[in-house]
C-alpha cells in the first residue's frame, strides 16, 4: 500500500507500514450497535496493529428514512442515531495512545444510502 510507506509514522518505524490480517464485521457479529463509546462497551473484535477491517453498517437513521415523504421528525428515535460500529480492540495498544485509521473505501448500501442534515 502506497499510503503506508508515505506515513512518516512508518517512515520512523512507529506504524511498521506492514499490512496485517483482513477481519470482517457482519451486522451479526455486531450484534447491538452502539451511540457512545465508552469503557462499558465490549468489543467485538480484537485486532493486531496493521490489521485490516471490513464492517457492515448501518445509514445514521438505520434503514428508517426509505421515501422523500418519511418525516424524520415522526420516524427517527432520537438521540439514537448514527449507529457505531465497534469497539475493536487493538492489542498492544494502551490508554492515551493515538492510533491512526485509514479508510480505504466505503460503499453504500441499501435503500437510501446518504448523509442527510435533519
Amino acid at each position: 500500500m502506497a499510503w503506508q510507506s508515505e506515513s512518516i509514522m512508518a517512515r520512523k518505524g512507529v506504524a511498521k507500514g506492514v499490512r496485517g490480517a483482513h477481519h470482517f464485521i457482519t451486522e451479526k457479529d455486531q450484534g447491538k450497535y452502539h451511540y457512545v463509546y465508552g469503557p462499558y462497551v465490549d468489543p467485538v473484535l480484537t485486532v493486531d496493529p496493521g490489521a485490516v477491517v471490513s464492517a457492515e453498517t448501518h445509514d445514521a437513521f438505520e434503514g428508517a428514512i426509505k421515501h422523500e415523504s418519511d418525516s424524520p421528525s415522526k420516524i427517527l428515535n432520537f438521540p439514537f442515531l448514527n449507529p457505531q460500529n465497534g469497539p475493536i480492540y487493538v492489542n498492544g495498544a494502551e490508554k492515551g495512545d493515538t492510533l491512526a485509521v485509514y479508510i480505504e473505501s466505503i460503499v453504500p448500501r441499501g435503500p437510501q444510502p446518504r448523509g442527510t442534515t435533519v
